[in-house]
């Protein structure tokens, strides 16, 4: 079998593979990593970082290149191979810290480390890194999954927001509660996961009655 042929037809092009994640028949890992390697010496894979590869598409004049942001949503937000737009139904984590707000609109600042909180670390905080990039990685209160990473990651903001800036975006987080549609029996199943801070600011910035 020619591994690059399997893994074309996994994989695809330019998406990040982890060679951790690869599973032939009985060949051990070593054996796994071996043919990786010498694949990668024949320019039939690129390196991506530590572990991880892709496939390049080298009859294009500008193939896709695998980004940071990639590998970090593959390996800790979407770990799981799925029908592409299907994603979601197997959500592991979520963007926190300035990336989120920078997708809410409270931020137009494009964040220079990428936060991430998942199911795929046991560690309180710690870091990702590729060559210069870094990204924090946080393990998650609780099991995070497609019916509560998006009530999560906005409970997870109260952590790093001021009341202040709550209260002078009070009216773009009440549009996003009604966007989400965040049920007030919702908010009262994940507050109890968060320190009364976080309440305080909700109560306080003027949110609590945005959960209908």
């Amino acid at each position: 079998m020619n591994i690059v042929s399997y893994l074309t037809d996994i994989y695809g092009y330019g998406n990040p593979i982890f060679i951790k994640d690869i599973r032939i028949g009985r060949k051990s890992k070593t054996a796994i990593r071996e043919e990786f390697y010498r694949a990668y010496k024949k320019g039939e894979l690129e390196r991506e970082g530590p572990g991880v590869y892709s496939i390049p598409k080298k009859d294009e004049d500008f193939p896709p290149v695998v980004t940071f942001e990639e590998i970090v949503r593959k390996k800790y937000i979407y770990p799981v191979d799925t029908i592409e737009g299907l994603e979601f139904l197997f959500v592991e984590g979520y963007y926190s810290g300035l990336k989120f707000l920078n997708q809410i609109g409270m931020s137009q600042q494009v964040p220079a480390i990428l936060e991430v909180t998942t199911n795929k670390t046991g560690s309180k905080k710690r870091y990702y890194t590729n060559g210069k990039q870094v990204a924090i990685i946080r393990k998650s209160r609780t099991k995070i999954d497609n019916t509560n990473y998006k009530i999560l990651q906005f409970l997870d903001m109260f952590s790093f927001v001021s009341l202040e800036e709550v209260k002078d975006n009070r009216q773009l987080l009440r549009n996003y509660i009604a966007k989400q549609g965040f049920s007030k029996n919702l908010f009262c199943n994940y507050i109890k996961y968060y320190g009364f801070q976080t309440l305080k600011k909700i109560t306080e910035g003027g949110l609590i009655d945005a959960f209908n």
